[in-house]
């Protein structure tokens, strides 16, 4: 029996109709009202925007328009954490800076210029928060704090309060409630001491510095726990509702009410004693009031404050590490706790494996680095917005305005022989050309241009 001849022409089969697009799916990215709702939508990851910015020039319009950054934060309201901050030195001198996220979101630690120049290893960060930081310099008759906008580079200096002792703790806090974008309102810094006895503390004594008047508050103070002189452990603060929280040494918590501009201190279960110190942390509750973390060789316990029990607080939940942590042989010694980010509810907890971030909701977790255990951090979030610069500059010298397009693979060049190449960062190509791979003339354009609107390397360096 001979074979079907084929149902197809000589030519082949016949190709399958292409499907036709609904007309609403172009409708939507061309409508001038649900375009900005569509890409408000995005991942706040640091290349989001950037990569939205090379479809076409009227999406780069949008995504770089000050009402759009604007929306775009409110509507995402937690920025994400972009890495921390530390007062040691993992592996590095120069490394004051550990990204929390791959490539392409990573943020190169050049880019982040310690604003005390080279002199930034005698300076300590004693606070991260709303987009800012807060650094302590050296000691000295002009010693000063300085607030810095690690997205802008925005920076503002005050002198210390002339009869400020040894600065232990700090906070700088927006004016604005929290309800605006934060690093464009004034703010406030509040920095905390100890007046010492012969072998114990005597005093906590804090003073706030308002940017909106340049001036220092008068002192507030408190009689302080029996703690020896001897340790010099410093944690970052917690803020819950209108107060910020130090866990300090000797089984207390220090407590500075923003409003009535009170100090007070707290006691904590008996379980903390100082010598676990590095296994506490100050945390928030599901209800964002203050909650303290207690970690063990497998979980770690959360506590709230509850004034109907005899110690003043109970135990609400435990979460196990099994499952976010490295195997039992990592687990010789005891776990640290050495901070916490209120917004994104992540716990940075320290084994021999290294450091890891831990977001408590989810018990998802990501190893930040490899390193000694009970050094100071700092994490720090935000938006990485183009155009922040002039929107939150508040400072007396100079803003360093260059991403965060900087980190996009975004950028073509030719070489002598006429072949194109790319996309490349602007951080790798400002590395080679620091390296003399390039001549002066060397010219580059972006992905959303053509090879006949290149620029200048250094004129495109001053367009980010």
């Amino acid at each position: 029996m001979s074979e079907p001849e084929p149902e197809h022409g000589p030519e082949g089969p016949e190709p399958e109709p292409i499907p036709r697009l609904r007309p609403s799916s172009s409708s939507v990215l061309d409508s001038d009202d649900l375009l900005p709702v569509v890409l408000r939508r995005l991942p706040p990851r640091p290349s989001s925007l950037p990569r939205a910015s090379l479809v076409c020039r009227r999406w780069r319009d949008l995504v770089t328009s000050r009402n759009f950054l604007r929306d775009f934060r409110e509507f995402h309201r937690a920025p994400p954490v972009l890495g921390l901050f530390h007062n040691t030195y993992l592996g590095a001198p120069d490394r004051r800076f550990v990204a929390a996220v791959d490539p392409p979101d990573r943020v190169p630690d050049s880019l982040f210029r310690m604003p005390c120049g080279r002199d930034h290893r005698s300076w300590r960060f004693l606070d991260c928060r709303h987009g800012r930081a807060l650094l302590l310099g050296p000691m000295g008759p002009r010693r000063e704090v300085l607030v810095w906008d690690p997205m802008t580079g925005a920076r503002r200096r005050a002198p210390l309060p002339s009869d400020a002792g040894d600065v232990r703790h700090g906070a700088v806090l927006c004016s604005c409630g929290h309800v605006r974008d934060c690093r464009s309102s004034q703010f406030q810094v509040v920095l905390v001491w100890f007046e010492l006895g012969l072998t114990y503390l005597r005093r906590a004594v804090a003073a706030v510095y308002s940017s909106e008047s340049g001036a220092w508050s008068h002192i507030i103070t408190v009689q302080a726990p029996f703690v020896s002189t001897a340790s010099n452990a410093s944690k970052p603060g917690t803020l819950a509702g209108n107060a910020v929280y130090w866990l300090i040494p000797g089984s207390r918590v220090l407590e500075f009410d923003a409003v009535t501009r009170n100090l007070a201190v707290i006691s904590v279960p008996a379980y903390t004693a100082g010598s676990l110190y590095w296994q506490c942390q100050l945390v928030l509750t599901d209800a964002k009031e203050l909650g303290l973390a207690m970690v063990t060789e497998i979980s770690i316990k959360l506590w709230k404050r509850d004034s109907g029990n005899a110690c003043g607080w109970s135990m609400y939940s435990s979460v196990q590490l099994e499952g976010c942590l490295p195997p039992r042989k990592w687990m010789q010694e005891q776990p640290s706790l050495l901070g916490y980010h209120e917004e994104s509810n992540a716990i940075f907890v320290w084994i021999e494996a290294g450091m890891f971030m831990i977001q408590l909701e989810s018990m998802q977790s990501r190893l930040m680095c490899q390193g000694a255990s009970n050094f100071e951090i700092y994490p720090f979030a935000g938006f990485y917005n183009r155009g922040d610069a002039t929107a939150g500059a508040q400072g007396d010298e100079d803003v360093d305005v260059r991403w965060p397009t900087a980190i996009v693979d975004m950028w073509h060049y030719e070489d002598p022989q006429g072949d194109s190449h790319g996309p490349y960062s602007m951080v790798s190509l400002q590395r080679w050309s620091g390296n003399g791979f390039f001549a002066e003339d060397f010219r580059v354009w972006r992905t959303d241009e053509t090879k006949e609107q290149a620029i200048l390397l250094t004129d495109a360096m001053l367009s980010l």
